[in-house]
């Protein structure tokens, strides 16, 4: 150390005080003049429904043009992700009323571009039982918002139907069950029963019956700035009808997720329970939080339960509210309406 500087300490120790000091207060004033990071502003990309497109290629197969002389029954899943985690397409492609199945095909994956047209995705090709995966990697996703899809086979131009949308981590949800929650009645416990509660709705004698307030508790979420996902226990035949129902009754615009195999569909812990949950836990996954939950059966307490969904937030219809400390809805959303009302509107990560 030099004599100055130990000639004086004190006049040494007051400077460097100062200088870190002075630092310290740059620093200070640049992090306040740096702007926060701007939310993302959700783009809604769905101008246009697309039921049917041009035919793109001759069929793989000839068997195909006999299979494809039925009516076209095909579906695809609604897909939720954030952006941060990659997400697969997928999609079941069958004819008539014994649902062929469509084997060996090409399909091509188009998205919504946003300006009146769609673009290509890529193709992927049937499996033999007529359906398809297609992943698109994080860099691939598109910007946070909602889009359009169409699964178009290459064959025959007949459309798949879907939405991707995409939200920043941590974004809350809203999650509803339909049958005996948004709707009046359920199937019931046994496999056979199944087919009696379903057939009717698949060919599309019944309409099934809205409970009190049911629309108005799906557009109160969706204006208090929550995104929706309707999961419930019906088979992937139902995807068009019940999606069809969701927009004629006037539900809110959500995620429709429904069974990809039989033994989903039955209503006991270990089927239709075991779907959901694992459903449910693997939106936490993605990075999404759920806020609150509706449905009516024990098989959706199970389920929001092994989610982490709050019981102060799981809003259970008919006799099982109030269940595992749920909150009892009754018959229908007249009562509950008023409190959900006078919620706090969500931070959310992204601007509507």
């Amino acid at each position: 150390m030099s004599r100055r500087m130990t000639e004086h300490p004190l006049i040494t120790l007051t400077a460097l005080t100062a200088l870190v000091s002075c630092t310290f207060c740059y620093t200070s004033s640049l992090e306040a003049r740096t702007p926060k990071k701007a939310k993302p502003k959700l783009q809604v990309c769905t101008s246009g429904v697309l039921d049917k497109l041009e035919k793109h290629r001759d069929w793989e197969h000839r068997r195909s043009a006999l299979v494809a002389s039925g009516k076209a029954d095909h579906s695809a899943q609604d897909i939720l992700t954030t952006t941060t985690h990659g997400v697969t397409l997928t999609g079941k492609f069958a004819y008539g009323r014994s649902s062929k199945d469509l084997e060996d095909e090409f399909v091509e994956i188009l998205i919504d571009a946003c300006d009146g047209s769609y673009k290509s995705l890529g193709t992927a090709k049937t499996d033999d039982d007529g359906r398809i995966s297609f992943a698109l990697d994080m860099a691939r996703l598109p910007k946070p918002g909602v889009y359009n899809l169409a699964l178009r086979v290459q064959g025959d131009g007949t459309v798949a139907r879907a939405t991707l949308r995409v939200f920043p981590p941590k974004t809350k949800l809203v999650v509803f069950d339909i049958d005996g929650t948004l709707t009046t009645k359920d199937a019931e416990i046994f496999e056979d029963a199944i087919a009696d509660f379903f057939e009717p709705i698949y060919d599309e004698d019944v309409v099934p019956e809205k409970r009190p307030g049911a629309v108005e508790v799906t557009k109160l979420r969706h204006a208090q700035g929550y995104p929706l996902v309707y999961l419930t226990g019906r088979p992937y035949a139902l995807t068009r009808i019940t999606r069809e129902w969701l927009n004629t009754q006037g539900f809110a615009p959500g995620n429709l997720h429904v069974t990809d195999e039989s033994e989903q569909v039955l209503p006991t812990e270990k089927g239709v329970g075991v779907f959901k949950r694992d459903y449910l836990k693997s939106l936490i996954a993605r990075g999404f939080i759920l806020e609150a939950a509706y449905g009516n059966a024990e098989t959706d307490i199970f389920a929001y339960s092994a989610a982490k969904v709050s019981p102060r937030r799981t809003f259970i219809a008919g006799p099982h509210g109030g269940k595992e400390k749920t909150q009892p809805l009754g018959e229908g959303y007249d009562t509950h309406l008023p409190e959900a009302k006078k919620e706090a509107t969500p931070k959310q990560p992204f601007r509507r």
